[in-house]
């Protein structure tokens, strides 16, 4: 009988419920087994898996103590690095308040309170006179029985919130050091590009010389002195602007660093690096793909979603609370702990979502969409990883062929420009010849330059398309 009752009574409360959406478009997909089968699938369906390259610190195999030292400082003082590491302690510590509440609540509490009833109230007893209420509860408890998962499922989403957070600290930390890379190398090749401005110019400036004294001695017209005095004050003009432009990335690197614009002027410059000894692994681009942050982050926000999705479903069903004290209360405070005066009590606090006005239908068909979004997120950032890598892949390629055919230009121009000399010593051929040769060779070697910055520029963008090296931590806390 007592069995039939209980049964009763457990059939009543669930036919008490709120009534769950009719087809609420990816409910069935709210568990963490079906996502991770679910991305499985879209990785198996685009190629993704892990492969071994670009390592940590990917930076390093340009061997640049001076760009070394620099990223180093940088990941200890940049701004935006620090507010997103603050942004992962503040998740830790939200899930560390989620996870409180599935402990059970021990608290300890005390009244005292002074009442006067009045004259002709209802408490015929009391009516006219004061009393002293006491009571002190050395013992309460208040637990909350979790028996949809409403509160793990909370506690599974914030611990998804951390791996989000620390993943986009790490898109942030690759972002930072993408741009030191970037501009350093920036950086290098102008610094090299000035003092070949700075011998073009004097290149230039002897050759105006040169003509001006033809033209006096009637060799010649006006007309070369104009023209050289026009290509004169052009790389005036060139040197100038190198100058400003390299001010300008040291500007810029400080400021990532953390630093002020003075900071920047200590900056050591090195050398370009060689990147063609470096090889590539095969089955680019989708083999790397999974070192990304902003995939592991996106992976992450769906387990997230579907966490929220699993929390707002089981707010349909009742909530249980165990509540329970003791102590003692008694209106005299002299006999406050009399033996007669303990009090104690424990039972169950249900709440029913009866109606709500559909709000728990509306929030679960938020939270399912929030789901379905992380989803398409998801999806769109495989693709937009697939297209930037392959994108990034074909440029550095591009620029490394170019740099092999300009290289051998330069040297080209190298062994002209000795060959003109030489026949000058000999008397075969003017002074004139031997600087327009000078000035082709260094022309070329400036721009066998420019190649270089964007081949070491176009590497550090598909250093950080592949993920930068960065791997995922086994815990989140």
């Amino acid at each position: 009988m007592k069995k039939s009752i209980v049964l009763l009574l457990t059939l009543l409360l669930l036919a008490a419920c709120a009534r769950l959406p009719e087809h609420l478009p990816g409910a069935h997909l709210a568990h963490s087994p079906q996502i991770q089968q679910t991305l499985a699938r879209a990785d198996h369906h685009y190629g993704i898996t892990a492969g071994p390259w670009p390592a940590q610190q990917w930076w390093k195999a340009a061997q640049l103590p001076a760009l070394d030292h620099l990223i180093q400082v940088a990941l200890r003082q940049n701004p935006s690095l620090q507010l997103a590491s603050t942004r992962i302690l503040a998740a830790k510590a939200m899930t560390a308040e989620q996870q409180a509440a599935l402990l059970p609540q021990f608290s300890a509490g005390a009244a005292l309170t002074q009442e006067y009833f009045s004259q002709n109230g209802l408490h015929l007893q009391a009516n006219g006179k004061s009393f002293t209420y006491t009571a002190i509860n050395p013992l309460e408890l208040r637990y909350h029985l979790d028996l949809w998962g409403r509160d793990s499922d909370q506690v599974r989403a914030a611990l998804g919130q951390v791996r989000v957070h620390q993943a986009d600290y790490a898109e942030a930390k690759l972002q930072l050091e993408k741009q030191l890379a970037w501009h350093y190398f920036l950086l290098a090749g102008e610094t090299r590009q000035l003092h070949l401005a700075e011998r073009l110019e004097n290149l230039q400036k002897s050759l105006l010389q040169l003509e001006k004294q033809r033209w006096q001695d009637g060799l010649n017209n006006a007309r070369p002195v104009y023209a050289q005095t026009e290509t004169y004050g052009s790389a005036r003009q060139s040197v100038a602007q190198l100058r400003a432009a390299i001010a300008q990335q040291r500007y810029v690197l400080a400021a990532l660093a953390g630093h002020g614009p003075d900071w920047g002027r200590s900056i050591g410059v090195e050398p370009l690096p060689d990147f063609s000894t470096i090889n590539i692994p095969r089955q680019l681009p989708l083999r790397l793909i999974s070192h990304r942050p902003d995939m592991v982050a996106a992976r992450w926000e769906i387990e997230v979603a579907a966490q929220q999705v699993g929390a707002a479903r089981a707010a349909f069903y009742p909530d249980v609370n165990i509540a329970l004290f003791a102590g003692w209360n008694s209106i005299d405070l002299g006999d406050l702990f009399s033996p007669g005066n303990l009090a104690h009590a424990i039972g169950p606090v249900v709440s029913l979502p009866i109606f709500e006005g559909g709000k728990l239908r509306a929030r679960l068909k938020a939270q399912n969409a929030l789901y379905l979004a992380a989803q398409d997120h998801y999806r769109h950032t495989i693709l937009s990883a697939v297209r930037e890598i392959a994108g990034h892949l074909a440029s550095w390629q591009k620029y490394r062929q170019q740099l092999q055919e300009q290289t051998r230009m330069s040297k080209a121009a190298s062994q002209d420009s000795a060959l003109t000399t030489a026949a000058f010593h000999s008397g075969t051929t003017n002074k004139i010849s031997v600087y327009r040769s000078r000035i082709r060779e260094i022309n070329l070697q400036n721009q066998q330059i420019t190649l270089q910055i964007h081949n070491a520029q176009s590497w550090v963008l598909l250093n950080v398309a592949l993920g930068g090296g960065y791997t995922v931590e086994k815990k989140p806390a």
